[in-house]
């Protein structure tokens, strides 16, 4: 079973209020990102990183929590994240977010079947479910967004500044 490293009044209003402030602000993000002259696969796989050390540092197992810096689920995260990008790429959809809810549903089945849910009553999994979901879309909406969106983004000309959708 996962632990909350604050206390469910502290830790689920900062995941859920940066999540809010990421959707809201996900344009602006997305641009930011883009001007950056990597790789857009790349820069999702960067951008998803400190995502999911946050995000693992606030839903930590209870064998690592508080005890580590980097949490030992990050490349498996990574891992999927990067196989999220590829299908991003060969699927290109125009929106991000069918697939950051797809993505979620998984981490949710994921996480009752094999993860930090195993073994806790139907009735914790309803409560924990949602929150689950949204940890999920945390750390793969924006990595979604910058593959979807930065290939939108026209590039900058010689001399002349960026067009910005």
């Amino acid at each position: 079973m996962t632990s909350l490293v604050f206390g469910i009044l502290i830790d689920v209003p900062l995941i859920v209020g940066i999540f809010v402030l990421m959707l809201v602000y996900r344009r602006q993000l997305t641009d930011i990102v883009t001007g950056i002259q990597l790789p857009l696969f790349v820069l999702s796989i960067l951008v998803s990183i400190p995502l999911i050390i946050f995000e693992e540092q606030i839903n930590c197992m209870t064998a690592w929590c508080g005890q580590v810096i980097i949490p030992p689920t990050l490349p498996f995260l990574v891992v999927e994240i990067a196989v999220l990008g590829a299908i991003v790429i060969k699927i290109q959809p125009k929106s991000e977010f069918r697939l950051t809810l797809l993505y979620s549903i998984f981490g949710v089945a994921w996480e009752i079947l094999l993860g930090g849910l195993v073994g806790a009553s139907i009735l914790i999994d309803l409560l924990i479910g949602p929150y689950v979901a949204l940890s999920y879309a945390f750390v793969s909406m924006l990595p979604v967004r910058i593959l979807i969106r930065g290939r939108q983004i026209p590039m900058p000309t010689s001399g002349g500044s960026p067009t910005v959708l």
